[in-house]
C-alpha cells in the first residue's frame, strides 16, 4: 500500500517563506477578480510581472528550464508506489491502453472483447490469451493510469530543486498529460465497476497522490493549514481532471495556457478561516415524494448516483420506490426512460433557478457572483447528484437524447460565458467557455466528494476557490505567445 505522505521540511517552509507572502496576496487579488500583478496582459518588461511568475510559476510553460522535460514522465520508473500489476508483456500493454480509449469514449458496459481485439489487430479469443475478461482489461488499463501519474509525481520531487520548481513541474505535467488525452475519464467514470478490495487499493493510491500536492502546495504556502492544502490540492486536480470538458475547439497550447493561469490561482486563493467552531453543511434530507412518478425518479436518481446506471435494475428501482414493477412500467417505458427524466429535470431546473436568481441583477461583478452562488447552492442541495449523474451516464442514453441535453447544458454554460465577456473584453468567447466549464466541474466534485462536502464553512471556501478561478489573471492576453 502506499506510503502517507509526509508533510514538508523546515526547510522547505523557511526557504519558501517569502515565496509564501506573496503568494496569498496574489491569491486573494484573484479572488476579488482584481488583476493579478502577473497577468500577461502586462509590459513585456515589467518587473512585477517578472517576480510574480516566479512565485506562482505564472510564466508560459515554454518559457520554463524543465517544463518540457516533463513530457518524457513515461520513462523508466523509480521506487513507485502505483499499484502494480502482474508482469505482462508487450501486447497486454497495446490491449490495455486501447480498451482504456474504448472504455473512456464508449462507457465500459458498451464495449465487447470483440471490439478490443479489432482495436489491436486481434480476433476477441486471442484477448483471452492476454486477460481473463474484460474486468482485468479495466483493472490493467487503471493501474497504466496510476503508473503514469505516480511517475510524473516521482519525476517532479527528483527534478525540483525548490518547492516551487517542483509544483511548476508537477502543474506543467498535468497539463502536458491531459492537453490531448483523456487519462483521467476512465477512473472518474469507471472505477465503480472494480471490486470493493480493488477500488480502495486505487483509492489509496490517488490519496496519496493528493497528499503529494497539498505538500507541494504548502511548500510554496506554508500559512496554510493542511486541510486547506488538500482542499486546493483537490481542486487542482479536478480541474485537470475535467479537461475533456473544458477543451472545447481550443488549441493545445491555449488548453495549457488556461489550465496553467487557473490551476496558479487556485494554489494561489485565500480560502476564508474555517475553525472547528464553523457551522457544518446541512445534511441533505431525501423526502419520500407523494407522487408516484416523483418516487421513481428520486429512488432512482438515488440508486444511479450510487451505482451507476448500468448497474441498476427496474426491480431495485421499483423497491426502492415501494411499487410493483407493474406498477413502474404505469408510469415509465424503462430504465433509459427514467434516466432520461432525471436528466432533463436536472439541466432544465438548473436554467429556472438561474434565471430566477439573476432577475433582479444588473451588474456584470453581481451576475457572476449570481451564477456562482447558485450553482454552489445546487450542487451542495437535494439536486447535487443529478449533476454528477450526468457526468458519469449521459452516454447510456441515445446519441439524440444526449445532444438534447447537451444543448440545455450549453445554454447554462451561455450564461456564465455572457458574464465573463462583460467582466472582460480580452477573452474569446472559446476562453469564457472553458473558464465556466472548469469552474462548474470543480464545483461539482468537490461538493459531491463527502470527505470536502462535510467540512465546516465548505460553501465559503468553495466560493473563494470559484472566485479565484472565473477570472485568473495572465489568461485574457489572446496573442499570448503566438497562441491565436
Amino acid at each position: 500500500m502506499p506510503a502517507a505522505p509526509t508533510a514538508p521540511s523546515s526547510a522547505a517552509v523557511r526557504s519558501s517563506r517569502k515565496a509564501s507572502s506573496r503568494t496569498t496576496r496574489i491569491g486573494a487579488a484573484a479572488v476579488h477578480g482584481e488583476p493579478l500583478p502577473g497577468d500577461v496582459t502586462g509590459v513585456a518588461g515589467d518587473q512585477e510581472r517578472h517576480r510574480a511568475r516566479h512565485v506562482l510559476g505564472g510564466a508560459h510553460p515554454a518559457e520554463r528550464r524543465t517544463v518540457r522535460q516533463v513530457g518524457q514522465f513515461r520513462a523508466a520508473r523509480r521506487g513507485s508506489t502505483a499499484p502494480r500489476s502482474p508482469r505482462r508483456g508487450r501486447r497486454a500493454e497495446q490491449i490495455a491502453e486501447a480498451a482504456g480509449e474504448l472504455f473512456r469514449t464508449q462507457g465500459y458496459q458498451n464495449v465487447g472483447i470483440e471490439q478490443i481485439g479489432a482495436a489491436v489487430g486481434l480476433t476477441g479469443p486471442a484477448v483471452y490469451r492476454h486477460f481473463k475478461g474484460k474486468h482485468d482489461i479495466l483493472v490493467a488499463a487503471l493501474m497504466r493510469q496510476t503508473r503514469i501519474v505516480e511517475e510524473l509525481g516521482e519525476r517532479a520531487d527528483n527534478e525540483g530543486t525548490t518547492p516551487l520548481e517542483r509544483l511548476d513541474l508537477l502543474l506543467d505535467g498535468f497539463g502536458d498529460l491531459t492537453a490531448e488525452r483523456d487519462e483521467a475519464t476512465l477512473w472518474r467514470r469507471e472505477q465503480r465497476h472494480l471490486e470493493p478490495e480493488q477500488r480502495e487499493v486505487f483509492r489509496t493510491h490517488f490519496s496519496h497522490f493528493g497528499g503529494r500536492i497539498a505538500a507541494s502546495i504548502m511548500g510554496v504556502r506554508p500559512e496554510l493549514a493542511q486541510r486547506d492544502a488538500e482542499l486546493l490540492g483537490f481542486a487542482v486536480l479536478t480541474m485537470y481532471s475535467n479537461t475533456s470538458g473544458i477543451r472545447g475547439k481550443l488549441t493545445p497550447d491555449r488548453l495549457k495556457q488556461i489550465q496553467s493561469t487557473v490551476a496558479r490561482a487556485i494554489v494561489g486563493c485565500y480560502l476564508p478561516e474555517r475553525d472547528a467552531d464553523s457551522t457544518p453543511p446541512e445534511i441533505t434530507v431525501h423526502r419520500r415524494p407523494a407522487g408516484r412518478r416523483e418516487r421513481i425518479l428520486a429512488a432512482a436518481a438515488d440508486l444511479f448516483d450510487e451505482r451507476g446506471f448500468y448497474d441498476v435494475r427496474i426491480d431495485d428501482i421499483a423497491a426502492a420506490a415501494q411499487i410493483s414493477v407493474s406498477t413502474f412500467y404505469q408510469s415509465a417505458d424503462s430504465k433509459s426512460d427514467v434516466l432520461r427524466a432525471i436528466l432533463k429535470r436536472g439541466a432544465e431546473g438548473l436554467l429556472y433557478v438561474t434565471a430566477d436568481a439573476l432577475a433582479p441583477v444588473r451588474e456584470p461583478q453581481e451576475v457572476l457572483g449570481a451564477l456562482i452562488d447558485t450553482y454552489i447552492r445546487q450542487a451542495m442541495g437535494l439536486h447535487g447528484r443529478i449533476m454528477k449523474i450526468l457526468a458519469t451516464d449521459l452516454l447510456y442514453l441515445s446519441e439524440e437524447e444526449q445532444a438534447a441535453l447537451q444543448a440545455t447544458q450549453r445554454e447554462y454554460v451561455a450564461e456564465w460565458e455572457h458574464a465573463l465577456l462583460a467582466r472582460s473584453d480580452r477573452l474569446t468567447g472559446e476562453d469564457a467557455r472553458s473558464l465556466a466549464k472548469a469552474t462548474i466541474g470543480v464545483i461539482t466534485d468537490i461538493s459531491q466528494t463527502p470527505e470536502y462536502r462535510e467540512q465546516p464553512a465548505i460553501v465559503a471556501a468553495l466560493t473563494a476557490i470559484a472566485h479565484a478561478m472565473v477570472l485568473p489573471g495572465g489568461v485574457e492576453n489572446r496573442c499570448a505567445d503566438g497562441l491565436r
